[in-house]
């Protein structure tokens, strides 16, 4: 029984140890310091698992992570102001660090089940063996193939309104009300009426896949017959050649948006999730959220100046004009990666690849060199998959488009993780206004 217990490894009465991946680890004393605590009642919160800890290099000493230490702080701030009944952060009896299985954020990008989001693209994997991975956490040994989507009456009607309004909307907004249509033609519970969560999901992101087509000159929203990739959808909606290249990078580009952790729309799936909404609800919440800098508007933005630019001294000016007036520059820079964003330089060096390109992709890559070697600028995703999608020549809002049907699996995989911890998550609010 005792070899059967899980070990809870204790700090060192004295770390030395240097800190590791600057930021994010600190050693005992330096943990000690910042929640004004004896080394005693470190022990204590390890073993009570509110502060996670790892060995440091060379085997001296243990290090513990900022945030774990932040939300105990905050937590004993809000003891001291509010009484015993006090304001809990993120969840009810919770804390400010969410616990989860599904994505580790490192230098080298997002870690999915432990497995290298990168190491996926260079093994060529499918978007659908990411998926996999992600919500069932088993990477498969042979390649996935989804059956087709099968929707509910009706949802043909329904399909046909929408490309009424299509050329009038953002490619977010287009991909939520197609995966509430679709559920809408399954019925009042679309999870039960499939008979299970994974075919629900497999077939909200085949809708949202289809909705793509939403953005050509021609609207159309219409579901394949016979089995097709989600990488094979996309070629045929946004004007694709269905090349072994093409059809490569489309799943990189997906691979690599599928997760980030927890981003706010993805907190919003989780938010959604624990108060028992079904998948598709999920989703749909979680593109509601998707309007940041850094995700579906930052793909926008950084799409739209590379389109306004005819020339990459115009595009030079466009950036000195923004940095200059200290405004965000869209498609650049990301706080959880200072030294760069390890999956935009994945996606540029394989869209510098699958050339020839033509004049407005040529033009986009020279953007980005530029902006990195006289600017100083780090490219981020939302860049990456603005200059991916002007080398392969797509629709406006494709960029966008495609994170969001990318980031669909992470969504997916947080709502099903956020229903088996069972908390419904609930912060409280400090009221200040007038008594």
């Amino acid at each position: 029984m005792e070899n059967s217990r899980r070990k809870i490894a204790m700090p060192a009465e004295r770390d030395d140890a240097p800190s590791q991946a600057a930021g994010t680890l600190v050693d005992a004393r330096a943990a000690i310091e910042r929640l004004g605590i004896k080394m005693q009642t470190l022990y204590a919160y390890v073993s009570r698992g509110w502060i996670r800890v790892v060995p440091a290099v060379g085997g001296k000493g243990n290090l513990y992570y900022v945030e774990d230490l932040e939300a105990l702080g905050a937590r004993g701030r809000t003891r001291s102001t509010t009484g015993a009944g006090g304001e809990r952060m993120i969840r009810w009896g919770g804390n400010a660090v969410m616990q989860t299985s599904i994505t580790a954020i490192g230098p080298d990008g997002p870690r999915y089940r432990g497995k290298s989001a990168a190491d996926l693209v260079r093994a060529h994997r499918s978007f659908e063996d990411c998926t996999e991975l992600l919500w069932n956490g088993i990477l498969p040994d042979a390649p996935v193939v989804w059956q087709p989507a099968r929707p509910g009456a009706g949802f043909q009607a329904l399909a046909d309104g929408i490309t009424q309004v299509a050329a009038r909307n953002q490619s977010r907004r287009l991909l939520s009300v197609a995966v509430e249509a679709y559920a809408a033609s399954l019925g009042r519970n679309p999870e039960l009426t499939l008979g299970a969560p994974t075919l629900a999901a497999r077939q909200l992101t085949q809708a949202m896949a289809a909705a793509t087509g939403l953005l050509a000159a021609k609207p159309a929203f219409g579901l394949h017959d016979a089995p097709r990739s989600i990488a094979g959808v996309l070629a045929d909606n946004l004007g694709i050649k269905a090349t072994p290249a093409q059809l490569r990078i489309l799943d990189a580009a997906l691979i690599l948006s599928a997760d980030n952790e927890l981003a706010p729309a993805t907190f919003a799936a989780r938010i959604a999730a624990s108060a028992g909404a079904d998948l598709f609800s999920c989703v749909t919440t979680a593109l509601g959220a998707f309007e940041g800098m850094l995700t579906g508007l930052g793909c926008e933005q950084a799409e739209v100046a590379l389109a306004q630019a005819k020339t990459a001294d115009a595009y030079l000016d466009h950036l000195k004009g923004l940095l200059s007036r200290k405004s965000p520059v869209p498609g650049y820079g990301h706080p959880l990666y200072p030294e760069g964003d390890p999956r935009a330089t994945l996606l540029l060096e394989l869209a510098r690849e699958i050339g020839p390109a033509g004049a407005r992709g040529k033009t986009a890559l020279k953007c980005v060199d530029r902006a990195h070697e006289e600017l100083g600028l780090k490219p981020n995703l939302p860049m990456a998959l603005a200059v991916l999608c002007a080398v392969l020549a797509t629709p406006a809002g494709a960029p966008g488009a495609l994170m969001s049907v990318g980031r669909a699996a992470g969504w997916v995989a947080h709502a099903l993780e956020q229903r088996l911890a069972g908390f419904l998550v609930r912060p409280r609010a400090r009221y200040i206004g007038p008594s």
